[in-house]
């Protein structure tokens, strides 16, 4: 008996252990600043933020799409203050707080959006597509003064063909200064349907396209890129990494061909392909982080009973799968989250969006949710119905090198003194990215505007 008694106290004080571990490696939220329509052209203009970056100031870069009055999509990007502290912020004209400025790119019932950005120096460079006066989509880069988010310049590079369509989806300095962007050209007119979580273009081929520090530097716009290579047999390029040895790029794309497959291209500094291969098991490809000897890759895919899981994948140099995992189906959480076990995974999605690099592993960033319970009968869907996660959240994870598990928190908004509240907003983190001071910053699509949540990891 006495023995039996110390086995059951050592492995409950083991099984106490491990769960205070967990719980103290959860990160904390620093600041969670939040916005609504009037950021980016009216309270029902429905901002959708996709990406975001810090500048050197500490101030945050957020851009995506919104809607113009027609119900067509708008472009833009706002500054959001670097030195706010508190916990709780809501920016608006009315309030004591607001941004800095906002940019709002595009004209009344014509497809636009700024799927990206980027900063060198006192200048933010937004890239993105604008319709025409034809209805055709073409590529759009322009460059933002970034202490009142004036334009300086900006430029349309339109497909060969000036019928077919083409976007810039991915925009990154490079470290001799200049600007490699990827995205889609020479897609059939209509085939845009979207980028990043609000759609996928369904025509056209990825390219490279580099701007050397001399072209962009000036308040002239340049002529054309130095050079432009063009992915035949590859969709988009969904995002653009560089090499950590500096001597090339590495891209997120997929096949072109149904059913799409993930696929990653690396490039050379000339845009010249070193090697692309597919990845069958990873489901779709969304962002690619860059390490020493590795890539992941972040996404979704779907689960054997109909649910979606987030997908991250490792790659070695050579492109090589080295392993592939699934993560999903938070359970817990806060407000009326807080007793919902698992759930049943034909109901739940979690959809990822973006993966960064950290110290000791890597964090994806993602939506959790149901999508809804309309196609659903009898006993499921009155389980679906019952489930609070028909409120989305944002779902975080971070794993190690290996594909295990460090830790996973889901997250909903509530404003001051509404922490208790049951009704809150849906929430989906929608980027992530490392902060100066080694936090990491979650950019948030919130049910009423946008968000964006710091956290410490520490």
């Amino acid at each position: 008996m006495y023995i039996y008694l110390n086995f059951i106290f050592l492995i409950s004080f083991y099984i106490f252990i491990s769960f205070k571990c967990i719980a103290n490696e959860l990160p904390k939220t620093v600041s969670y600043i939040v916005t609504d329509g009037n950021c980016c052209g009216g309270e029902e203009s429905d901002p959708h933020a996709v990406h975001g970056i810090q500048a050197n100031d500490g101030s945050y870069i957020l851009s995506g799409k919104s809607l113009d009055k027609s119900g067509k999509e708008n472009g833009f990007i706002i500054k959001i203050p670097g030195n706010l502290t508190k916990e709780k912020y809501f920016l608006n004209p009315d309030e004591e707080y607001n941004l800095e400025w906002s940019f709002i790119l595009g004209s009344n019932n014509k497809k636009d959006g700024i799927n990206a950005s980027a900063v060198l120096s006192n200048s933010v460079f937004i890239a993105g597509y604008l319709e025409n006066s034809k209805g055709v989509i073409d590529r759009y880069l322009g460059k933002l003064d970034i202490f009142n988010g004036e334009l300086i310049w900006e430029i349309i590079l339109p497909s060969k063909n000036k019928k077919l369509e083409s976007a810039f989806e991915s925009i990154l300095i490079t470290e001799d200064k200049g600007i490699i962007l990827t995205g889609v050209v020479n897609a059939d007119k209509g085939s845009i349907e979207g980028f990043k979580s609000y759609g996928n273009p369904q025509d056209g081929n990825a390219f490279g396209m580099f701007f050397s520090s001399d072209d962009i530097k000036t308040n002239n716009k340049p002529i054309n890129p130095l050079w432009e290579v063009h992915y035949k047999h590859s969709l988009s390029g969904k995002s653009i990494k560089e090499l950590q040895n500096k001597k090339g790029f590495v891209i997120a794309t997929s096949t072109i061909e149904e059913p799409r497959i993930s696929k990653v291209i690396k490039i050379n500094t000339k845009g010249n392909i070193i090697w692309e291969k597919t990845y069958p098991v990873h489901g779709e490809i969304t962002d690619i982080s860059v390490t020493n000897d590795s890539y992941y890759i972040s996404g979704h895919k779907k689960d054997n009973l109909g649910g979606i899981d987030g997908s991250i994948s490792k790659i070695s140099n050579d492109g090589s799968l080295i392993w592939n995992k699934s993560y999903g189906n938070p359970k817990g959480g806060d407000n009326k989250f807080k007793n919902s076990g698992k759930g049943n995974r034909k109901l739940i999605f979690d959809e990822c969006w973006s993966i960064t690099s950290t110290d000791d592993g890597e964090i994806m960033a993602c939506g959790t949710g149901i999508e809804g319970c309309e196609e659903f009968e009898g006993g499921l869907l009155k389980e679906c119905l019952k489930d609070p996660r028909k409120t989305w959240r944002s779902y975080l994870i971070k794993i190690n090198n290996d594909g295990d598990l460090i830790w996973e928190k889901t997250g909903s908004f509530t404003f001051p003194g509404e922490e208790n509240e049951e009704d809150v907003p849906s929430t989906a983190s929608e980027w992530i990215f490392q902060t100066q001071n080694g936090n990491f910053a979650s950019v948030v699509d919130l049910g009423f505007g946008v968000g964006l949540e710091i956290l410490t990891d520490n």
